[in-house]
């Protein structure tokens, strides 16, 4: 059963401008190991970066936290591509801990860039829609 939804829009020019003056600092921060080599092989390596940033920030508001949150690390939900290109999550620590916690069964993940804007739409299934996760735990 679907659990949550989430969607985020950000600026393309945004995400390049910090990671132009943060460098090292912004990667190893936001982007699980593999992310930015992936992008950094694109064409447009900035609209790669502002995808994954916010498929991160719509899979927390799918979960139900904000990526402020002590319980969910942005660099812990990684975005990946199956042989035919289709992005999907791969959690790791806080973010597989709070998959477990919901019961995830499922995320789906879209992925859109276009006149200066990056944009990820995020849907999360659980088999208990009834659970709940907070700061403190599961409710």
């Amino acid at each position: 059963m679907i659990y949550g939804i989430g969607v985020d829009l950000v600026e393309i020019s945004r995400i390049a401008r910090v990671w132009e003056r943060w460098g090292w600092r912004f990667e190893q921060r936001v982007f699980a190991p593999g992310e930015v080599e992936f992008c950094s092989e694109r064409a447009r390596p900035a609209n790669c970066l502002a995808m994954r940033f916010a498929a991160k920030e719509a899979f927390s508001k799918a979960v139900g936290l904000g990526l402020r949150s002590s319980r969910l690390l942005w660099r812990d939900i990684k975005v990946v591509h199956d042989e035919k290109g289709k992005p999907f999550f791969e959690l790791l620590g806080t973010a597989a801990r709070v998959a477990e916690d919901i019961g995830l069964t499922a995320s789906h993940l879209s992925l859109t860039d276009e006149a200066g804007l990056a944009q990820a739409f995020v849907v999360v299934e659980t088999r208990d829609p009834g659970k709940t996760v907070t700061q403190g735990g599961v409710g």
